[in-house]
């Protein structure tokens, strides 16, 4: 078998597999993305720091996997780095064992940390919703979007408190600016700043889209409405034009 047999053999396997795991993986990345939010919120328990260990678990052997069957294993890698980095950040949870650096849940060092997780499950956000959904439409653009809101308001409720004093307020505040509206309040704290910066971002990217395609969709019903009015007065006219010269007809006799 010749390399470019081999290749083509592995792409195969690698569609194969996808296609068998892509629904059940779906599942875990949203439940991934749920506890992501609930962990920066509330905090886990035990059992549910446990559930997140698992799934971690399950998203490093199926990474793995593809990454030994790819041909390609540089480019690979090149196209998933941010798949990579996800699967990595857990495993800094080890550090929270020692005790020195449990004084590093409130410095900037965990700050950092967190906001390098928020910005791996935006991506893990995006890649589960192309899977879910395989035409780029507007539905897919507000699931995305909407996705990106929650777990955005979880980060900065997470470094913003007590200026968001709640859950509640940060989804406000980021549902405005993912609206290109906007707040009075800024943020204080560096990784804050910088979230809100990259949220502002998609939103300036994303938002005249959606506009754009809202607009389209309402023109097109009243387009929908107006030429269904149009085809009832067209009937209307050939009906009044046939009892008109079916008149005229019973006059000439």
């Amino acid at each position: 078998m010749d390399k470019e047999e081999l290749q083509k053999e592995r792409i195969d396997l690698l569609s194969q597999i996808n296609e068998l795991l892509d629904f059940p993986l779906i599942l875990l990345s949203i439940l991934w993305l749920i506890l992501i939010v609930v962990e920066f919120v509330y905090g886990l328990s035990l059992r549910l720091q446990t559930a997140v260990t698992v799934i971690w678990g399950i998203f490093i052997v199926d990474f793995f996997i593809e990454l030994y069957i790819a041909p390609k294993k540089k480019v690979y890698l090149k196209e998933n780095w941010l798949v990579a980095l996800a699967l990595f950040l857990p495993a800094l949870r080890i550090l929270r064992l020692f005790s020195g650096f449990r004084v590093l849940r409130v410095t900037i060092f965990v700050r950092s940390f967190n906001l390098a997780r928020i910005l791996s499950s935006f991506n893990r956000s995006i890649r589960t919703v192309r899977q879910a959904m395989r035409q780029r439409g507007l539905e897919y653009v507000l699931l995305l979007t909407t996705l990106i809101t929650v777990i955005g308001a979880a980060g900065m409720y997470s470094f913003e408190r007590p200026g968001l004093s709640s859950y509640g307020d940060a989804f406000w505040w980021t549902a405005m600016i993912m609206t290109t509206i906007g707040s009075d309040y800024w943020p204080k704290t560096a990784e804050g700043r910088i979230l809100t910066f990259l949220l502002s971002v998609y939103a300036f990217a994303i938002f005249g889209y959606i506009t754009a395609a809202l607009a389209s969709l309402l023109i097109g019903k009243e387009k929908e409405a107006s030429s269904k009015e149009i085809a009832e007065l067209r009937g209307e006219v050939q009906r009044l034009s046939s009892e008109i010269r079916t008149f005229l007809d019973r006059e000439k006799k």
